[in-house]
């Protein structure tokens, strides 16, 4: 059985003098409805030029409402360069140099893809996506039979 493990760390001694902050939280991530962790789908690392236009950085491969996560780093080391993260049509926000990011994934259709664009110059990045393979069979899904 996979063990994939998420965790986070913020800390801050400078945001308030008498409120210091301090977030830990971690979680094991586990494939839908079962006690079976994810595992890795696709993961490398690449390049990205400002004459590239936009790379599609994965497809959708139909797994909706099931435990899905992607993970993008930005390895620049030129802070004015960034990449512009895309999730279908929208525009979702900006990977500065040594940013990264976690999120969930609905990777229903089409319309589910990711897609990064550098800004500013070639950078370096990180990707990790993990899914899960289960899918709710119809009769759990839910009609009650009176």
């Amino acid at each position: 059985m996979a063990t994939t493990t998420a965790s986070l760390a913020i800390s801050s001694s400078d945001l308030q003098p008498s409120n210091r902050l301090s977030i830990n939280a971690s979680s094991l991530l586990m494939k839908t409805g079962l006690t079976e962790g994810l595992e890795i789908l696709d993961s490398g690392t690449g390049e990205l030029t400002v004459a590239m236009s936009h790379k599609k950085l994965n497809d959708a491969l139909g797994t909706a409402d099931t435990s899905n996560w992607m993970y993008l780093a930005n390895h620049a080391t030129d802070d004015t360069h960034y990449i512009e993260v895309g999730l279908h049509d929208t525009i979702i926000g900006r990977l500065y140099a040594g940013d990264w990011m976690f999120t969930p994934w609905n990777m229903s259709d089409a319309a589910a893809e990711w897609s990064i664009e550098a800004e500013g110059g070639t950078q370096k990045y990180e990707y990790a996506f993990f899914k899960s393979t289960y899918v709710l069979a119809d009769s759990v899904q839910g009609s009650i039979n009176p």
